[in-house]
């Protein structure tokens, strides 16, 4: 009787060691939620206007956005922009030198939702920018 319990008692504590001791290799389990390889969950989305000339980044005075950007809103912002991976669109026009300063507009970037607790501001790199010329 004593030997069937010291049995079932050392296979029991092989089983669970093996199971905590096992890990995925490098590269492999959930991505982190912060930093370098986080993988984007939240769109956030700014409208305001542009304050300069883009070359590879937008300057954009936030006036209003969604509840993931809400941090960004009334002040200036620097977004990046991939050249080739970001769509722009002005008026039928499809690159980013077809911008103007002053323009109206809205930029969708994705971000990780654990960057953005706490009213955290991170760079955001623009996925789509619409603009229209501004108003009258």
């Amino acid at each position: 009787m004593k030997m069937k319990v010291l049995l079932t008692g050392l296979l029991a504590a092989s089983i669970s060691v093996s199971a905590a001791v096992a890990a995925p290799p490098p590269g492999k389990g959930k991505p982190p939620t912060t930093g370098e390889g986080c993988k984007p969950k939240v769109t956030v989305v700014l409208k305001g206007t542009l304050t300069a000339v883009p070359t590879t980044s937008l300057s954009v005075n936030v006036t209003a956005a969604n509840r993931w950007g809400r941090a960004y809103v009334g002040a200036t912002h620097l977004v990046t922009v991939d050249v080739v991976k970001t769509k722009v669109r002005r008026q039928g026009k499809k690159t980013l030198g077809d911008l103007l300063s002053g323009d109206r507009v809205l930029v969708q970037a994705k971000a990780c939702k654990a960057a953005l607790a706490e009213e955290a501001t991170p760079t955001l790199t623009a996925v789509r920018v619409a603009a229209h010329p501004a108003a009258a």
